[in-house]
């Protein structure tokens, strides 16, 4: 079986159990954080989980935490690319939540 044929089947798992397919495409999005948002600002942040489609996110600062909630649409825009090879449905995420997490 080549990638083509592992690329088949995935398609397959994904129609048959469309939550794991949504899972998948939060696990993917959790991944693509710090390419979403640059090594500095991934340095003062941290993606924890994602719930009913909204991925929390915690933040040092509140001036970093500001910046993040300005370029929230560009970052939904980038963690929500498809993959080539991907058949899931978009997007996997909604909205970003941005916490303190001190408090």
């Amino acid at each position: 079986m080549g990638f083509n044929g592992l690329n088949e089947i995935l398609k397959q798992v994904r129609e048959r159990f469309p939550a794991l397919s949504k899972r998948i495409s939060e696990a993917g999005a959790l991944s693509r954080w710090e390419r979403a948002v640059g090594p500095i600002i991934a340095k003062h942040s941290r993606a924890i989980r994602v719930q009913d489609s909204v991925l929390w996110v915690e933040v040092d600062h509140p001036i970093w935490q500001s910046e993040l909630h300005h370029r929230k649409r560009q970052i939904l825009a980038i963690l929500n690319e498809k993959p080539a090879q991907d058949g899931s449905p978009l997007p996997a995420l909604s909205d970003i939540l941005f916490l303190n997490p001190r408090k």
